[in-house]
């Protein structure tokens, strides 16, 4: 064998020791992050040395189910989070099912039901149109909606301000008032309550709450009644 074939052959060797050598070091110097799917379906692990960052693998895919999230323990995980151990990452997933949101926008303005995944929160909700009106909210059970998981069919109610209707009520103008009628007495109790159909003269102004609100006397009655309720008589 000549000298030449022989340094190659060495050359070789040492390349394939310092492969070697350096795939060892560089592997036993890091951590693992596995990536459980609990599908057919699986997804090479990711290297990481201390304190460093992963980004997050492919989305797995599930028949029947919607990928949600990669958690760990139990609990969301943060991919901005550093590696300090080997890690075991699972996904979580949510059975394809849906439920259906109703609006009334208490309008001529009709909004189609929306289909959203069980589990997920509705975003983006639709802003009705009414005339003379501006939109407060969507109420569901008479209390404003907030964007939260969703398990259940809802139907959403539009809420408006008149846009008539300002802070600079005058004591002894003449209101009418449409909506759910209440007699109370007691201006806690009535916060979130309407009246219906009267006029009603203004005896009083309260506007140190979530709406103004006024108290109304004519035909014997008086309450307190929310603004969106009110219109202004000409």
């Amino acid at each position: 064998m000549d000298k030449k074939r022989i340094v190659i052959i060495l050359i070789i060797i040492l390349m394939f020791s310092l492969a070697i050598t350096g795939s060892y070091i560089y592997y036993n110097d890091k951590y693992i992050v596995y990536f459980e799917t609990g599908t057919n379906e699986s997804i090479m692990p990711k290297y990481a040395s201390k304190n460093d960052k992963i980004s997050a693998p492919i989305t797995p895919t599930k028949d029947g189910y919607v990928f949600v999230e990669w958690q760990l323990n139990g609990k969301t995980y943060d991919f901005n989070e550093k590696i300090t151990s080997d890690t075991v990452l699972t996904a979580k997933w949510l059975k394809e099912d849906y439920v259906t949101i109703n609006f009334v926008t208490n309008s001529n303005d009709v909004i189609e039901s929306k289909k959203v995944l069980k589990g997920n929160i509705i975003d983006k909700l639709p802003v009705p149109n009414k005339d003379g009106y501006e939109f407060i909210g969507w109420y569901y059970n008479d209390k404003l909606y907030e964007s939260q998981e969703v398990y259940n069919d809802l139907i959403l109610t539009a809420e408006y301000k008149n846009d008539k209707i300002n802070t600079t009520y005058k004591v002894g103008d003449m209101v009418l008032i449409t909506g759910k009628y209440s007699n109370t007495s007691k201006f806690s109790s009535a916060k979130n309550k309407k009246a219906i159909g009267w006029k009603r003269k203004i005896l009083d102004i309260i506007d140190n709450a979530e709406f103004p609100y006024v108290v109304g006397d004519d035909s014997g009655i008086t309450g307190f009644f929310k603004a969106s309720s009110i219109e202004i008589e000409n």
